[in-house]
């Protein structure tokens, strides 16, 4: 199970001064400044659409998604709902969109889960992938080597 995320002034060890407010200008910096609109893409399922609408509904107020973004979260919402689908009554989706023996259930939930795992973690959307991001900004934010030698 994955180490819930802290904010910098609740870790604990050894940082310097430049690298704890260059971890929370990171922080502050998933925040959004100002509203961006994402549309979804006219090929989404109903299912897929309601999924859609969650996830930027829990996204609002973080810097995290952009309407850049707009086909990898369509293809995560896709598979979501499709998940779903899978696991209600274990009734499989293949490649082709029909349903598969019953026999293939759990496997198929199991790759449907893994690609979730993987889109979701791409966009950001898991508590790790967070952490990453946060910790990601903060070093390009203390990237100042050799900057003392410029002259």
């Amino acid at each position: 199970m994955p180490e819930p995320l802290k904010s910098v002034d609740k870790q604990t060890g050894h940082r310097t001064k430049a690298e704890r407010a260059a971890r929370e200008k990171a922080e502050e910096s998933m925040t959004r400044k100002s509203s961006t609109r994402m549309r979804a893409p006219a090929w989404l399922s109903d299912a897929a659409l309601e999924e859609w609408r969650f996830v930027l509904r829990r996204a609002k107020g973080i810097e995290l998604l952009d309407p850049l973004d707009t086909t990898l979260l369509a293809v995560y919402c896709d598979a979501a709902a499709k998940y779903r689908q899978a696991s209600e009554g274990l009734v499989v989706i293949g490649k082709d969109g029909e349903p598969v023996a019953s026999d293939d259930a759990i496997k198929s939930l199991q790759s449907w889960g893994r690609l979730l795992l993987q889109y979701a973690d791409k966009l950001g959307l898991s508590r790790s992938a967070r952490a990453r991001l946060a910790k990601r900004r903060a070093d390009d934010t203390l990237d100042t080597f050799g900057e003392e030698f410029d002259g």
